[in-house]
């Protein structure tokens, strides 16, 4: 019985073998062809590629950098353009070079010089077709610069005075929604560095730089996230820094210390802070009793 099954199931097996080496033999076909013919096509786009670097017609030279930038070949593209600047000095091409370059540049991820590009084609070309759009995207190539919040920040400043620049130039522009989401977005930012700044100060016990930076980033940041934070550690900040005072200066301390915890009080009346709070305007005002009754018999 088992000979008989081998027998039927073996002329089975050797059929379908015989199928698939064919099937892959023909695939194997299929990509060798078209992996020639790439091959090919690609030796003919850079053999015009390199045919392009070395033309002097700027004509060609630019047609053929634009069929590279509306295939999004921005590298090809780019450096096409750049051979360009100078060839159509004082031309209406110049125009088109200057602005399609910026935008090889900003799809080659090179944000700096993008950014420069398109205000340099708005400052060049103030009534220009793309004026409006540069100077727009020389904001947002500024956004992008802004690096995360635990980093240095001047790219920030600088993506905030690019973004109010295009806002104050173009007030009613389509892209205002998109200038306020990135407005808020680096402020954000910046507001993460205060409070960052500000709970070290605290969480060194340098209690008086501690106060001044809390209350530089309330003053300067209203809608910041962690307000309630940040007033609640005004509050003990200035508690503990009348603590450690010398005799003279703690009643003024222990003062500013009830006066912020009144306002905190007045603010946040179900916040998870104010039991805390309260203990601490209570020893507060324990202690300025103290002290003026010191005072009194002395």
């Amino acid at each position: 019985m088992n000979k008989i099954q081998i027998c039927l199931f073996y002329p089975f097996t050797s059929a379908n073998k015989l199928r698939m080496f064919a099937f892959e033999l023909q695939m194997n076909k299929q990509k060798t062809y078209f992996i020639f013919i790439l091959t090919v096509l690609l030796s003919v786009s850079c053999s015009k590629y390199q045919k392009a670097l070395k033309d002097p017609d700027a004509n060609k030279k630019f047609e053929l950098a634009k069929f590279y930038y509306d295939k999004k070949d921005y590298y090809r593209a780019s450096t096409l353009l750049d051979q360009l600047q100078d060839n159509f000095s004082g031309t209406t091409n110049a125009e088109k070079v200057l602005f399609y370059s910026a935008y090889c540049n900003y799809g080659l991820k090179n944000y700096g010089l993008a950014g420069y590009q398109f205000k340099a084609y708005f400052e060049n070309y103030p009534t220009g077709e793309w004026a409006e759009e540069s100077l727009y995207m020389n904001a947002y190539c500024q956004f992008l610069e802004s690096q995360p919040s635990y980093l240095d920040q001047t790219d920030t400043f600088k993506g905030i005075e690019a973004i109010n620049l295009f806002v104050n130039v173009y007030p009613d522009s389509k892209y205002i929604p998109e200038c306020n989401t990135m407005i808020d977005k680096l402020r954000a930012k910046l507001s993460m560095k205060a409070y960052r700044l500000a709970k070290l100060y605290f969480n060194i016990r340098e209690y008086k730089s501690a106060i001044v930076a809390l209350e530089n980033t309330l003053k300067d940041y209203p809608e910041i996230a962690q307000k309630e934070e940040l007033e609640y550690l005004t509050v003990k900040s200035n508690f503990l820094l009348a603590q450690n005072s010398i005799e003279e200066k703690k009643e003024e301390r222990y003062l500013n210390t009830l006066s912020a915890a009144n306002d905190f009080n007045m603010e946040y009346q179900e916040s998870k802070y104010q039991k805390e709070v309260l203990s601490m305007a209570d020893k507060a005002n324990s202690e300025i009793k103290k002290i003026q009754s010191r005072k009194q018999k002395s």
